[in-house]
């Protein structure tokens, strides 16, 4: 009987193959990097993976200023970096306050103006298949068009750098696995606990409803942005 693949293992493949068809060797890859699960899962593959792969690996650490923990997330962020040999900026932003679409997004344009100056050839980020199907959910409530129920591309030409999102067709429940397989901490932002804010209000509120008549809801919402 064939051995059975680690859960680590088989996401770490996985990711290798995605690096390996759409990062050439020699390329700078930064990784932006919160603390929490998601991007302590992508940060520390990519670490395992850089030297095999031949790609230069950075991380950026968006500081926002919102919490009162922030400083202390920071701290963590830098010797998790630290700790693998992986060189870390960490970017101060102003959030705008009185954003017209409201703190969700003032915090998302500042995170997104910090990644424009993001010096690199690739721009990783930690969405994963939750993320996607939840995009499209809130794309459809909000009206949008073909283009919009898109939601979020695996890899796409953005200022400074291409975004890469290798986790992309990963579900959550993959990372978790792979986080407690290889014994990772991450720091864990109580904001995400708001039901105030929308994306919030469906993680929280919806789609645990979702999941109970539709157990494939995610996959398919997935599928739906592909077409």
């Amino acid at each position: 009987m064939a051995a059975r693949e680690h859960p680590a293992q088989g996401l770490e493949a996985r990711v290798g193959r995605r690096l390996g068809e759409r990062v050439p060797a020699g390329s700078r890859v930064c990784a932006a990097y919160s603390g929490g699960l998601d991007s302590t899962v992508l940060l520390d593959l990519l670490a395992r993976l850089r030297d095999s792969h031949g790609f230069e690996l950075t991380a950026l650490h968006v500081h926002h200023g919102l919490s009162r923990n922030a400083d202390r997330w920071a701290q963590a962020c830098a010797a998790f970096a630290a700790a693998r040999g992986v060189p870390l900026r960490v970017e101060r932003v102003t959030v705008e306050r009185g954003h017209p679409s409201g703190p969700e997004a003032a915090a998302r344009a500042a995170r997104h103006a910090a990644f424009a100056r993001c010096v690199a050839d690739f721009l990783a980020l930690a969405h994963h298949r939750d993320d996607q199907a939840e995009t499209v959910l809130l794309q459809a409530l909000r009206g949008t068009g073909v283009k919009g129920l898109s939601a979020m591309a695996e890899a796409r030409a953005a200022a400074g750098a291409t975004w890469l999102r290798p986790l992309l067709d990963e579900p959550r429940e993959e990372l978790v696995a792979y986080a407690r397989e290889a014994g990772l901490d991450w720091v864990e932002d109580e904001s995400n606990e708001l039901t105030a804010f929308d994306r919030n209000f469906l993680r929280h509120e919806v789609m645990p409803v979702l999941a109970r008549r539709f157990p494939q809801y995610r996959e398919s919402l997935a599928r739906l942005a592909r077409h």
